[in-house]
């Protein structure tokens, strides 16, 4: 027992078991599997022992995924262009690369379309080379008119082709067979328009730079075949005008009055707050577009006048109106310009169209804009009438709000020198709202 108590034995003790301990240490390190790192694109895959098996440390297996490309391809897709007429008689036909297809392949999926773009400059260049088989041209002249201008006049009438209106069908066709995905064939109606010399007379005097333009549309009123008939006559009379440097000219003078015998209807007028019934109802839409096309064109406005109220004229913005009412209302400028110009003017279905020509264009822009607009609201006033039923309520008067307004010009010369004039203050009228009840 004494042995066990000394030194030597404790000793001997505790190298033995130090050694019995690291061994086992050493054993659990061995037997640890090791954590592999593994690249982003793969899976693990847990293995599970199956029964009877030994027991081993458990190891994964990666699986990996390959990537599918993409294939972008863009081509020019050859298209067979057909203009046919009204009895869908092909007039014209070409074949050219008129779409740009783009697709995408995915692996073994089929190719999908992503975009298709048409070539505009080509189909303008298409309708350019339309050639009616019974197309004619007529000749214009120039006349003296009672305003003491001159004015381009046709002499006959023709037929060709309505280039605008044709594109349009085109860039229709072309939008339609995009979306069904039809590429071979396209069959565009063509339109016609009269030809009456107009433009080789204008162009021959040299009248090939547009100055401005500026076109009105009245929603409203597409249908109303009186206000129509009235937008057709004022458009027709200041249509071919040729406005001399320095010439003044009066909208009532050189459209005249508005009668019967002048061939105008009866549409609706502005009088008290109110659209009423009256001769000529309409053409102050042919004066607010002429108006409008004139200042674009750098004109001395001698005398304009805004309507009495804006209810009624949405075809116009507030302060950039021009109303005329024969005998006391006109509308009046001066060509303050060093060249003549040329007024062209049509109509149709509520909507009136004015350009201005010139030999070249003497400035670089000029703007119009309206600033410090302040709205009157309308009131309502209630007045007894004792010859109404019992909460029957008559609107004598509507109501319509009031405004102040005013328009001003920027020009920009050619030099790049601006000039800003306050064109107008204008002041639309309030009506309060009337109403009548019994008491």
């Amino acid at each position: 027992m004494k042995f066990f108590k000394s030194p030597l034995f404790i000793a001997v003790l505790t190298v033995f078991l130090g050694v019995f301990f690291i061994s086992i240490i050493f054993m659990q390190s061995k037997n640890t599997p090791t954590v592999e790192n593994k690249p982003n694109n793969t899976v693990s895959q847990k293995v599970e022992p199956k029964a009877g098996d030994e027991t081993k440390p458990t190891t994964s297996t990666p699986i990996s995924f390959a990537k599918v490309e993409e294939k972008t391809t863009t081509e020019k897709q050859q298209v067979l262009v057909s203009f046919v007429n009204e009895n869908n008689q092909a007039i014209a036909q070409k074949e050219v690369p008129l779409y740009e297809i783009t697709k995408v392949e995915k692996g073994s999926e089929p190719a999908k379309i992503v975009s298709v773009v048409a070539n505009g400059e080509l189909a303008k260049s298409l309708i350019d080379d339309i050639k009616l088989p019974n197309e004619k041209h007529a000749d214009a002249k120039i006349i003296k008119t009672d305003s003491k201008f001159e004015k381009i006049v046709s002499s006959g009438s023709g037929l060709e082709v309505d280039k605008e209106k044709t594109l349009q069908e085109l860039e229709k066709s072309i939008q339609s067979n995009a979306v069904a995905k039809k590429f071979d064939k396209i069959d565009v109606k063509i339109i016609t328009k009269k030809n009456e010399g107009f433009s080789e007379k204008m162009n021959e005097m040299g009248f090939k730079t547009l100055l401005a333009k500026f076109r009105t549309t009245h929603p409203g009123h597409i249908d109303d075949a009186g206000r129509n008939v009235n937008l057709a006559i004022a458009s027709k009379k200041i249509n071919g005008l040729i406005i001399p440097p320095n010439g003044k000219f009066s909208f009532n003078k050189v459209v005249g009055e508005r009668s019967r015998a002048n061939g105008f209807k009866e549409a609706g007028v502005i009088s008290q707050g109110r659209v009423i019934p009256g001769l000529g109802g309409g053409i102050c839409q042919v004066s607010t577009t002429l108006y409008r096309a004139v200042l674009l064109s750098g004109a001395k406005i001698n005398e304009r006048h805004n309507h009495s109220i804006y209810d009624g004229i949405e075809y116009a913005e507030r302060g950039l109106d021009a109303a005329v009412a024969w005998g006391y209302k006109d509308f009046k400028f001066t060509n303050g310009l060093d060249l003549p110009i040329l007024i062209t003017s049509t109509s149709g279905e509520g909507w009136v169209e004015v350009s201005i020509y010139a030999s070249q264009k003497p400035f670089e822009s000029i703007e119009l804009y309206t600033r410090n607009e302040v709205k009157r609201p309308y009131k309502t006033e209630k007045r007894i009438n004792n010859k109404l039923k019992s909460g029957e309520v008559k609107v004598v008067h509507p109501g319509v709000d009031g405004y102040t307004v005013e328009a001003y010009r920027l020009t920009t010369t050619s030099d790049g020198k601006a000039k800003e004039e306050r064109l107008s203050k204008d002041n639309y009228l309030t009506y309060n709202r009337i109403e009548e009840r019994s008491n």
